[in-house]
């Protein structure tokens, strides 16, 4: 009997594999030694003190950055127990720091550069908004695909992609019933529908229809917009571009979740293709060992 619990979720970490539900995260990591070690706690989710922010559209805003603030977290957490060090805790101003440094590198290479490239081969945002965007998010589509499979040669971030492929074949065999073993995880595919590479494809595809009412609202909002100066007009336009980032991840992630719930949908099917190809770059076929670090950590918020 397939299990229908959609709230399970996860990532993979240095050496390990974090798993959560609605209340709860296990961390499981294997140390140099081969010893699994496991841990286990409950989310703080502000959407419990604001049941509004549980509402479709305000929670996908707020699940990205609670999983940021999470991911940090689990992160700093498996690479020392991974080296066997002493557990290093991240206070407020370090977590802030180190989320502030990845949003800005990431909206430098994947909203900045792909900007700018489109504007210096000859694209108009503001007379072609449709098509500046559909190349803007061709390039960005491109730049995230480079970068990933740069990556990917690197021996440590390979191993990260095989505790990917880990996660997603424990999770897969969870929600078919089966039993949680090596044997019949092993079975199960390394893609999974509601991944989060398959959230930034979602991203790219809804920021093309998105973004370009950003134009045809600063004429109506602003109607001596075209009187600025050049420079004035493309920050304007770029920072409300770096705003829109809400609303699209909101839209993007209430589709990921009917993408996930409605596996059969050829429409959900044909929104979530690129982000389940692009899985194929970003998770690896796990060994055994890895595999047994999913299921400790998957076993833990069950």
């Amino acid at each position: 009997m397939q299990n229908t619990d959609l709230s399970i979720g996860g990532q993979a970490v240095i050496e390990g594999v974090l798993m959560r539900n609605k209340d709860n995260i296990a961390i499981a990591v294997r140390t140099e030694k081969g010893k699994i070690i496991l841990k286990k706690e409950k989310i703080d989710g502000i959407s419990k003190k604001y049941p509004f922010l549980a509402w479709p559209f305000f929670r996908g805003i707020v699940g990205f950055f609670q999983m940021l603030v999470i991911g940090m977290k689990a992160l700093t957490y498996s690479t020392n127990v991974a080296l066997g060090e002493e557990e290093e805790v991240l206070n407020a101003w370090e977590i802030v720091g180190l989320i502030g440094f990845s949003m800005l590198f990431a909206i430098g290479l994947f909203v900045l550069v792909p900007y700018v490239i489109t504007h210096v081969i000859g694209f108009d945002e503001r007379s072609s908004p449709i098509l500046f965007n559909l190349v803007d998010g061709l390039i960005k589509l491109i730049i995230f695909i480079s970068y990933v499979a740069v990556i990917g040669y690197m021996e440590d971030i390979k191993r990260v992609f095989q505790y990917h492929g880990a996660e997603h074949k424990a999770v897969n065999c969870f929600e078919s019933g089966k039993k949680l073993t090596v044997a019949n995880v092993k079975k199960f595919s390394t893609i999974h529908p509601r991944c989060g590479t398959s959230f930034i494809a979602i991203v790219l595809l809804v920021g093309i229809f998105i973004l370009s009412v950003i134009s045809p609202i600063t004429n109506l909002l602003i109607p001596s917009f075209s009187e600025l100066s050049f420079i004035l007009q493309k920050v304007i336009l770029f920072l409300l571009r770096i705003l829109f980032l809400f609303p699209i991840a909101a839209v993007s992630y209430e589709i990921l979740k009917l993408a996930g719930k409605y596996k059969d949908n050829k429409i959900l099917q044909l929104v979530n293709a690129p982000g389940l190809l692009i899985q194929k770059i970003t998770t690896r076929e796990p060994d055994n060992k890895m595999i047994e670090v999913a299921i400790k950590s998957l076993k833990a918020v069950l």
